[in-house]
């Protein structure tokens, strides 16, 4: 593993509470050296990342080679409740495709933030395309980010990868504003087949916050109502 973004430096305090809403910015360079702010307002501005990726493209339809056998689109549906008024309850997503072999599933969001999809590309090197989602919400800056990949045998869709074990202490697509501002992309192509690289967030002992990258293998986890 090895930083590669430079040191965010807001304290864990104002992280959580005095940059929530608000970008702090990274410099993406892959120098060592901290960058330093003479005050908070040169620090944080207002941020268009609380429900988005700085490193994706987001899009209600995204066409890929999902089932490794030809071209299939993915596009966002969204279905509204009339009878329940809280705006997080009220609506439903899904993620439906123009193949019949392709499951419709459902992805999570609120309803002035919908989900948008995630073209990913062939990460794992099985020869089919993975996608992933941002999953939006009210308010809060932490956001949990999901890739899925199609099951050719069981015909069905599963995450890539799903971090129920920590990585040293760590939930990897478990992601900040913070994070999603600097412009990485969250899952890349791993260095050989079965392998996928995955950027996350991490903090030394005086809360400078890091951007590292590590190499896993995927887990294939399937969705169900412990997984989703």
């Amino acid at each position: 593993m090895k930083a590669i973004i430079l040191a965010i430096t807001c304290s864990l305090f104002s992280m959580l509470v005095s940059c929530r809403g608000k970008q702090c910015p990274v410099d993406t360079t892959t120098s060592d050296e901290d960058t330093n702010y003479d005050d908070f307002d040169e620090l944080c501005g207002l941020s268009p990342y609380l429900n988005s990726v700085a490193g994706h493209k987001e899009e209600e339809l995204i066409v890929g080679n999902f089932t490794g056998h030809g071209i299939d689109t993915l596009y966002v549906v969204t279905e509204e409740i009339d009878s329940i008024d809280n705006m997080y309850d009220r609506y439903k997503f899904y993620a439906k495709s123009n193949n019949p072999d392709l499951p419709t599933i459902e992805i999570f969001g609120c309803g002035y933030a919908t989900p948008m999809l995630v073209y990913e590309g062939d990460v794992d090197g099985d020869g089919k395309d993975e996608w992933g989602y941002l999953h939006t919400w009210l308010n809060s800056q932490w956001r949990q980010y999901r890739i899925y990949n199609y099951d050719s045998n069981r015909k069905e869709w599963r995450f890539l990868y799903y971090d129920t074990d920590p990585h040293d202490g760590i939930h990897l697509l478990h992601t900040s504003e913070g994070f999603r501002a600097s412009g990485v992309d969250i899952v890349e192509k791993g260095p050989a087949p079965g392998l996928i690289k995955i950027n996350y967030e991490t903090n030394d002992e005086d809360y400078q916050y890091y951007v590292m990258d590590t190499i896993v293998k995927p887990t294939y986890t399937p969705i169900s109502e412990d997984f989703q």
